[in-house]
């Protein structure tokens, strides 16, 4: 009877501890379904649909990272994917330009979250990272149509400039920034507006949190188009111009949601279920405006748990007092010194008519990285 007891009592406890890992498991690919983003398609090469054959496998169904929402207009506008791919892939290299001498430098880590585990705290980056994001998706959609690439839009169809002068032509072929905006809120907002959390939870905020954010992305590009234009005349007389409406280098944009950045409002949920200001005194933000609910990791060590990489290894600068000096950089533990050649262009001269001939010149500097 003994032994009947003991047996079952085994028997009871393997199957709680099999009960418990298929939890573990459950939850574990809840969590790496959850990771998954649109931004994995920057690192996918994705083909042309007319480039598959017949009987291949359909465009959408081979892309990860989308949510149905975004899986449904995929299969209603495939050709724009490959551009989609091209705004992410804009918008993580310009991101890890504005943030090549800080802590956090905006690191790519795996194919599916991009970013890793660090896109689960609500902080200002994060909130960099998905205005940025779409904003790289307006600028590919709207060039991708003013260059005939896609089937539902064209040039654009911008109203003339009051300001533009009477004997200028308007209507050059420009940016179509309207459909790029229209587009990139329907399809990269998608993920947000289906998803059902209860009103108020941490988990409503952060999804406010990011609407707000890529909002603040796409109104950066849109705002940002200016009015380009180019002489016509004899002999470079510029007797007539014709006019046209152009983004702005990516590279502006960049720089304006870094200033975003810096002054990022944080918020929390308040009782009506929105985004409060944390702290009254300040002004409430503006759609152009970044906010963030989380405070930043100090990114100064490698934590699984966050996803911060850490600054081991990184490379500063002994004499800066900024980020990317070696005593904020380093987080106070120190670094090292060693020598490497650095080969640059030197003794340029012009010659006439019209090239530049350099020599290549090699110099043994000094580099500092950090412990």
């Amino acid at each position: 009877m003994d032994s009947r007891i003991v047996r079952r009592r085994r028997s009871g406890a393997a199957r709680h501890l099999l009960l418990a890992a298929a939890f573990l498991f459950c939850s574990s690919q809840l969590l790496l379904v959850d990771a998954n983003s649109w931004w994995s398609l920057a690192l996918t090469p994705i083909q042309r649909p007319e480039m598959y054959i017949i009987g291949a496998q359909p465009l959408c169904s081979q892309l990860s990272g989308l949510s149905p929402g975004q899986r449904k207009l995929c299969q209603l506008y495939q050709d724009h994917m490959m551009y989609i791919g091209d705004g992410a892939k804009t918008g993580i290299k310009e991101c890890q330009y504005q943030f090549r001498q800080r802590r956090w430098n905006c690191s790519t880590v795996d194919n599916t979250s991009v970013f890793g585990r660090v896109m689960q705290i609500g902080s200002r980056e994060t909130a960099f990272t998905y205005a940025i994001s779409a904003a790289g998706v307006v600028n590919a959609i709207s060039r991708a149509c003013r260059e005939g690439e896609l089937s539902t839009c064209g040039c654009s169809r911008a109203a003339r400039p009051r300001d533009l002068p009477r004997d200028w032509l308007w209507g050059g072929c420009g940016d179509n920034v309207h459909y790029g905006y229209r587009f990139a809120r329907e399809f990269v907002d998608a993920r947000e507006r289906e998803k059902n959390y209860p009103r108020g939870s941490s988990e409503h905020a952060r999804t406010l949190m990011n609407l707000q954010n890529n909002e603040a992305g796409r109104q950066a590009a849109y705002n940002l188009a200016n009015v380009a234009c180019k002489c016509h005349g004899v002999s470079g007389s510029c007797s007539l111009k014709t006019c046209w409406l152009q983004l702005a280098d990516f590279r502006r944009v960049g720089e304006f949601l870094k200033e975003k950045y810096d002054s990022a409002a944080a918020m929390r949920i308040g009782r009506k279920g929105k985004l409060e200001l944390l702290d009254k005194r300040f002004n409430t933000p503006t759609p152009e405006d970044l906010v963030y609910i989380d405070p930043s990791p100090d990114y100064c060590l490698r934590n699984e748990t966050t996803g911060s990489l850490g600054t081991q290894g990184r490379l500063c600068n002994k004499t800066s007092e900024g980020m990317d000096g070696c005593e904020l950089m380093c987080c106070g533990r120190g670094y090292d010194q060693f020598k490497t050649y650095k080969h640059e262009r030197c003794h340029c001269k012009f010659h006439w008519c019209c090239s530049v001939k350099c020599k290549r010149c090699t110099a043994l500097v000094d580099q500092f990285v950090c412990k």
